[in-house]
């Protein structure tokens, strides 16, 4: 039996429409022949009226997993919550931390835009922990990706408080999803602030070394270094990824380097794509 990934919310619409929308965010609906998972949700109520679009009914989602607590990704949340009322939320504690971007001399607050007493107020049932863990049936949160590369690190924009003099946030909230398929498992990635290449070697832990079938989601390459990106292609090739779906956070620039390493192995995706495995 096949398992679907559905595309619901990304920075990319696709030609011709179909009436979906795009915004800077992501949002993925999981199904499996045994579950329905939401790996995040989006910076807005966008995730909504994409689903209702593609004739998708999200109050099969039985739970939520979180990538981290950035606005992209957790703004939906709220939304959600109101339209398909209570359910189990996963993520890792400091996702719901303070968070901050510093740049230009300005602090932008990127965080959850919604208390956690509000979100529980509406339904939410937060699970947080520290590791790997078992969502659903064949659908796995890694949990935090530890940082072993000499190539791959945060950026230095984020903060955990507001202004210049604010201590930086390593993201230790960041995680994946791991889905079990037919084809072999496929790696789903909210922004891989971890480094993609630290992602992909602790999947291949948590999965016995096995060979991906799809890396999907975004991978935040946009403000790689040359030697970062060089780095990464070099690695992708000798893990051989048979399919590498990049979007969100990788950047044109990541995204042509990426076509140009891995050719028929590369794709670029849009809002309302489906993976079927």
């Amino acid at each position: 039996m096949s398992t679907r990934i559905t595309v619901l919310v990304d920075n990319c619409a696709p030609q011709g429409g179909r009436g979906l929308l795009a915004e800077h965010g992501l949002a993925m609906l999981v199904e499996t022949p045994h579950a329905a998972v939401l790996f995040d949700t989006g910076q807005s109520g966008l995730l909504l009226a994409n689903a209702a679009r593609l004739g998708i009914d999200l109050a099969r989602a039985e739970a939520v997993v979180l990538s981290h607590g950035h606005l992209d990704h957790t703004g939906g949340l709220q939304p959600l919550l109101a339209r398909i009322g209570g359910r189990g939320i996963y993520a890792h504690p400091a996702a719901l931390a303070p968070k901050f971007a510093f740049a230009d001399g300005r602090s932008s607050d990127i965080g959850v835009p919604v208390s956690r007493s509000q979100l529980e107020q509406d339904g939410a049932r937060f699970v947080l922990g520290t590791g790997p863990r078992e969502i659903a049936a064949g659908i796995t949160a890694t949990g935090p990706v530890p940082r072993v590369t000499d190539f791959e690190a945060v950026s230095t924009r984020f903060r955990r408080g507001p202004g210049a003099d604010a201590p930086p946030d390593a993201l230790p909230d960041d995680q994946s999803l791991l889905v079990k398929t037919d084809a072999g498992p496929v790696l789903l990635l909210g922004c891989a602030h971890s480094g993609l290449i630290n992602t992909l070697w602790y999947a291949r832990e948590l999965t016995g070394g096995a060979r991906f079938a799809a890396v999907i989601g975004g991978t935040h390459l946009v403000d790689a270094t040359p030697l970062r990106l060089q780095r990464t292609l070099d690695e992708l090739r000798r893990l051989d990824v048979q399919t590498v779906a990049a979007g969100h956070c990788t950047g044109l620039h990541g995204q042509m380097a990426l076509l140009a390493a891995l050719d028929q192995r590369f794709s670029p995706y849009a809002v309302g794509q489906q993976f079927v495995f």
